[in-house]
């Protein structure tokens, strides 16, 4: 059986409103903000852009059987799209060199957390089929 979501969750549980895996989105968002340097969208293409692959992302999730809150997956979302407008206020000033940097180490970082994210989730799944 599994244990009821907490509000907020210091961990890579799932929460309803906060968890580790935020960061994740956050850090992805951010990612998608500063790849922007390939494309040159503009602002508002830039937002449109990841709200739409967030979405999917989303709903990619459900299809595989992760299954969370409505507020915790709307959050991911507003968390990303927060990620990408840190990504887009930073690299503003960066040459494009800068940009790039940033967005290879935004890009690491969101691998990094996703995979430490992934390995904590497939652990608590094998220690429940344990139990």
């Amino acid at each position: 059986m599994k244990p009821p979501r907490p509000g907020f969750s210091t961990g890579w549980r799932e929460g309803h409103f906060f968890d580790l895996w935020m960061l994740v989105h956050f850090a992805s968002g951010a990612a998608g903000g500063f790849a922007n340097v390939f494309f040159g969208l503009g602002t508002l293409t830039v937002y449109i852009v990841a709200t739409v692959m967030m979405t999917l992302w989303e709903l990619g999730e459900y299809r595989m059987g992760v299954r969370e809150s409505m507020s915790n997956r709307l959050l991911d979302i507003v968390v990303g799209l927060a990620g990408a407008q840190t990504a887009l206020w930073i690299a503003a000033p960066l040459s494009r060199r800068g940009r790039v940097i940033a967005f290879i180490v935004g890009f690491g970082l969101a691998l990094v957390l996703g995979a430490l994210g992934a390995i904590a989730s497939r652990r608590r799944e094998k220690q429940q089929a344990k139990t």
